[in-house]
């Protein structure tokens, strides 16, 4: 055999063993599971409030929640009437027909876009069309107070009892919360004991002289208060009394915000120690420690309205070894 021909024969067996790799398996992509509704609450002629329980993860995370609502026996597509980021929470969901009959079914969908399975879908009927108060409207908002007012629905007032303004519950578990009742002629209450800068949600419903349930509730409305000027940081933060198994510090007293200083809170090594009380001109706290440990402290203070300074610096000590 010639060598050109035995060459031939060797580049043949070559190609052959080494012709193209197998291909991989593909990972099967998994969607998410389906949601859990967990319950409804005021429900009106046009909205209802839902929650629901979170889906299992799949092989992408969690990016949205998508809630639909179809017609039973309704020829047309199911309507994707809102889209939510988080579960166990109730979410209002807006544009519906009064006097009808709907069943609203949640599905997640991961980031990468794919969708996993509905949830069981939840039954509603929603009220006939009705006259409810107006929305709550804030005036007068300061950074922990407000005068919330509503319009009163157009019904006689011999048939009003009186108002309840309603702060909703964010979660199933929450319970409903009355922030204020008044009588037939009253449409609007001073409100107090806000957190400056803060946004809160309210609504208001009817209560009937004529023993019929509650109206509806009224369209939210939201009052979000003035932001206020925080206390200045403690200063002068010294490590005064140290043994093996105590430390005791002490600083200089913030400069009061807006509000008056109510408190100030001691963190060790990032947690926080407790409340030490207040003293007309320096401020200061005993604490347990360890031998031979290091420790890094610092003090905020907190005024009346709750707000907190930003941390004083920050002190480094070790304690002496018995």
């Amino acid at each position: 055999m010639g060598h050109r021909h035995l060459l031939g024969v060797v580049l043949a067996f070559a190609l052959v063993i080494s012709g193209p790799a197998p291909a991989q398996a593909s990972v099967p992509v998994t969607p998410p599971g389906a949601p859990r509704a967990a319950g409804t609450q005021f429900l009106s002629a046009t909205t209802v409030d839902l929650a629901w329980m979170p889906a299992t993860t799949g092989s992408n995370p969690i990016a949205a929640y998508e809630v639909y609502a179809r017609r039973p026996g309704w020829i047309y597509p199911d309507q994707l009437v809102t889209t939510a980021t988080g579960a166990w929470v109730f979410v209002p969901i807006g544009g519906l027909r009064p006097a009808t009959t709907y069943e609203l079914y949640v599905r997640a969908r991961d980031t990468s876009g794919l969708r996993g399975p509905a949830s069981a879908p939840v039954t509603i009927t929603t009220l006939r069309g009705e006259v409810v108060p107006g929305p709550p409207v804030a005036t007068d908002i300061t950074a922990t107070t407000a005068t919330v007012s509503w319009r009163p629905p157009a019904v006689d007032i011999e048939r009003i009892a009186g108002y309840d303004l309603i702060v909703p519950p964010a979660t199933p578990t929450q319970p409903i919360q009355i922030r204020a009742s008044t009588g037939p002629s009253t449409t609007s209450v001073p409100l107090t004991g806000f957190r400056p800068g803060t946004s809160y949600t309210f609504i208001v419903v009817v209560r009937y002289t004529d023993g019929t349930p509650r109206s509806a509730p009224s369209a939210r409305g939201t009052v979000t208060t003035v932001p206020s000027v925080p206390p200045s940081p403690p200063s002068d933060l010294t490590v005064t009394t140290l043994t093996p198994t105590s430390a005791t510090l002490s600083w200089t007293a913030s400069t009061p915000g807006d509000f008056p200083i109510s408190r100030y809170f001691t963190y060790v090594n990032g947690g926080a120690l407790g409340v030490s009380n207040p003293a007309t001109d320096v401020r200061t706290v005993t604490f347990a420690v360890s031998p031979g440990n290091t420790y890094e402290v610092y003090v905020r203070a907190v005024d009346q309205a709750g707000i907190y300074s930003t941390p004083s610096e920050t002190v480094t000590f070790t304690t002496p070894s018995r």
